[in-house]
């Protein structure tokens, strides 16, 4: 079933599922992800732990099950968080006609007090924010230098993954708040995609495309 504001609809590509905004009728195909970097399954993971992450009651579950994540594969983690933050970009740009990648440039953390008065820590926020920025756009253009720039953020300095994931986590609770204000809910989305559709027979980044 498909969440509040938003239909599915069949494609002949197998593999691809199209997003409907019931409102607007602005559609987007939606492929299955399948390379060796990233697959379905690790995004329907992540979208599940990050949904249990924003509910009070199984937040510290869900925290120490991405801890585990992170440990096992930083990187196909976190690129699994930006392949969401960019369905949940093309999402919003189906309800309000914005662009992904506009949607996406606007992705900040709001989660501590900010403010020019504290500069050094503005920029410690906005350098985080940015990586972040970068991993939903590699997931959105499914470009290869974009791509490789995200997965050299994520592992430099050391250390750095476990600060993004929360980092990232605030990120995606504040735009998911955003959605449900305006009537779209972007619950199990990548899980709906996983179960409607095959595996493709090739590589098929990138994993979003406008429909007419």
């Amino acid at each position: 079933m498909a969440p509040a504001g938003l239909s599915w609809q069949t494609l002949h590509d197998v593999g691809a599922l199209a997003l409907v905004d019931t409102d607007s009728q602005r559609a987007a195909a939606v492929v299955r992800p399948c390379t060796p970097e990233l697959d379905i399954t690790d995004i329907v993971e992540a979208e599940r732990l990050v949904q249990a992450w924003v509910n009070a009651t199984t937040r510290q579950e869900a925290e120490a099950a991405l801890a585990t994540c992170l440990r096992v594969d930083a990187v196909r983690l976190l690129q699994s968080l930006g392949w969401l933050l960019a369905m949940w970009a093309v999402t919003l740009h189906l309800r309000t006609g914005e662009q992904p990648h506009m949607v996406i440039r606007s992705l900040t953390y709001r989660g501590v007090w900010r403010g020019a008065q504290a500069p050094l820590s503005e920029q410690v926020w906005e350098s985080l924010s940015e990586r972040i920025r970068v991993g939903a756009l590699a997931a959105l253009t499914g470009d290869a230098e974009i791509a490789n720039a995200f997965r050299q953020a994520v592992q430099r300095p050391v250390g750095i993954a476990e600060v993004l994931l929360h980092h990232a986590l605030v990120v995606m609770d504040d735009l998911a708040r955003s959605m449900h204000a305006i009537g779209v809910d972007p619950t199990n989305l990548a899980q709906t995609l996983a179960v409607y559709t095959a595996q493709p027979s090739a590589l098929q980044p990138p994993s979003f495309r406008p429909l007419k």
